[in-house]
């Protein structure tokens, strides 16, 4: 990862917007016309290699020949002594993913966006080019909903001789991948059309259309399970809703509908009977402030929430940790995990639907107590690395120190200092089982087992611990756990003497702010799928 003030190619790195297995995402400026980019860089262990270099190249002049209102535009292409580059128009909006994972989607909002996804698709297939990946992830939301499609990397042109892949394999990602790119045949537009199908599916539901315990489940239902059926996680959606959803994923590309824009058409006429404001059903718990904050678990299917709900109490819901976060600019083609995979597999089940059912709630929202204003230091400062980023008081310091929490190992930390304390954030590389914590972390500490409690960071499901009295450490330390896709998001907030309580109170705002780059949340405990999965198994 290239730091801040890297001069390449004309363009200086003002900061990362997304990392992924080809490369990473900046945050860059282009000197010559003082215009602010983001600037797509191979990893430059990838550039020699020629396979990785053609695919590259092959995006910039792709993408910047499909001259498009809702395709990324693309600004220069090249090689630098860092590798190979490309620069796109930074589009300063969420991806269609976030506002799906934020409950932020309704029906007309839904079909608004992906008709202009469709629009893209339409163009770039009548040139002869399929782009074969495409995905939330992939679709950006700048103001005014105007949507664009993003990452050709993986796209197909109609003079490619041979896949640029080996024989057997596919590209694609495994949540929205087409049957026939997964068993190696040629992709096709029809391709494209399952996999717009399975992100109007999951912008429906909240849930992806084959969510399963392991890869090669979600695989094996691709291939040979029927389409699934929205009203069964929506009740309230037209039952015609179904039979587009089974058309535009029929197993057989010939069976689905003729174009992208066939498939939204056939969507909004489907959908004429569902009202505008229809969406995913999502939890709320009211704060002491009387407001309702919402407090649905990134990745838990809404249908399968509103089930648990039923047998909980009124209040048995994650706090949420409110540090009014604001999202930032996304860059055009951040590379993301290849599957939004399911943390399930480490979870004793009756442990997980505990925490995911009967969660107590703390009472208290971090800075919105009715009982007292308290004037906050505003969070104007930020920090990324890895797959997380944070925002934190500007009088705070970004710390070139290793991490202090006892024994834990920290993956791209980000570290952070204050007169009151130190903070220690990144993925934990040894951290696991249903506590989320490291086990040397768990024998320094006294007086028992700790208990985590369920929160809120920001959308991002996470287990609180504190305050902890660990040997070796002076003061206090809360630890924040989040079970992601890239391990377990952590920050530990480590308290001096004399000041735990303030600034435990601020770091759980710093904490607030969390959000993952390139990772997808799971949930405080495995889908009612997984446990039928693992009955199913054991039987």
């Amino acid at each position: 990862m290239l730091p801040q003030g890297t001069i390449v190619a004309g363009y200086r790195v003002d900061g990362t917007l997304g990392e992924g297995g080809m490369g990473t995402v900046y945050r860059a400026t282009q000197l010559s016309l003082n215009r602010v980019v983001a600037l797509k860089l191979l990893a430059q262990e990838l550039s020699d290699d020629q396979g990785f270099r053609t695919r590259f190249e092959r995006e910039g002049q792709l993408q910047a020949a499909l001259d498009h209102r809702h395709i990324v535009p693309v600004y220069e292409a090249g090689q630098t002594e860092h590798g190979l580059f490309l620069a796109m128009r930074l589009i300063n909006g969420p991806t269609l993913k976030q506002l799906i994972q934020n409950g932020q989607l309704d029906t007309r909002r839904t079909l608004r966006i992906l008709a202009q996804v469709a629009n893209a698709l339409d163009e770039a297939h009548s040139a002869g080019l399929i782009h074969r990946d495409i995905k939330p992830q992939n679709i950006l939301i700048d103001k005014d909903d105007h949507a664009y499609l993003c990452d050709f990397g993986l796209i197909k042109s109609p003079d490619d001789a041979e896949s640029l892949t080996g024989t057997g394999q596919f590209l694609g990602t495994i949540d929205y991948v087409s049957p026939e790119q997964i068993q190696g045949e040629p992709a096709t537009a029809a391709s494209d059309c399952y996999s717009l199908t399975a992100v109007l599916y999951e912008c429906l539901t909240g849930q992806v259309p084959f969510l399963r315990t392991t890869e090669a489940a979600t695989v094996h239902a691709h291939i040979v399970d029927p389409p699934p059926k929205p009203t069964e996680l929506q009740p309230g959606l037209p039952v015609a809703i179904d039979g587009v959803i089974a058309a535009g994923m029929a197993k057989d590309p010939a069976a689905r509908p003729g174009s992208a824009s066939a498939l939204i058409r056939a969507a909004s006429a489907g959908l004429a009977g569902a009202s505008p404001s229809a969406q995913p059903t999502r939890l709320t718990a009211t704060g002491d402030d009387g407001g309702a904050q919402g407090t649905r678990l990134a990745g838990i299917a809404p249908a399968e929430v509103t089930r648990a709900s039923a047998a909980a109490t009124p209040s048995a819901a994650p706090t949420a940790l409110s540090a009014a976060p604001t999202a930032p600019p996304v860059a055009a083609g951040p590379a993301e995990p290849a599957s939004q995979r399911r943390a399930g597999g480490a979870w004793p089940v009756a442990l997980a639907l505990a925490l995911a059912v009967a969660a107590v709630a703390a009472g208290v929202l971090v800075g919105h107590s009715s009982k007292k204003q308290r004037v906050e230091t505003p969070l104007a400062s930020s920090a990324a690395a890895g797959h997380l980023r944070l925002r934190y008081p500007s009088a705070w310091q970004l710390s070139t120190n290793p991490p202090t929490l006892p024994g834990t190992s920290f993956s791209s930390p980000i570290v952070l200092s204050s007169a009151a304390g130190t903070v220690d954030a990144g993925e934990v590389t040894n951290g696991g089982g249903p506590s989320l914590l490291s086990p040397g972390l768990r024998d320094v500490g006294t007086g028992g087992p700790p208990t985590g409690q369920p929160v809120k960071l920001g959308t991002t499901a996470a287990l609180r611990y504190g305050p902890l009295h660990l040997r070796g450490t002076t003061g206090t330390v809360t630890v924040y756990a989040a079970p992601t896709s890239a391990g377990v998001a952590t920050v530990a907030c480590t308290a001096g003497t004399g000041t735990s309580g303030d600034f435990a109170t601020a770091c759980g705002r710093v904490a607030a702010t969390l959000q993952l780059i390139g990772a997808t949340a799971y949930p405080l405990g495995p889908m009612p799928a997984y446990a039928r999965g693992l009955a199913a198994t054991l039987t």
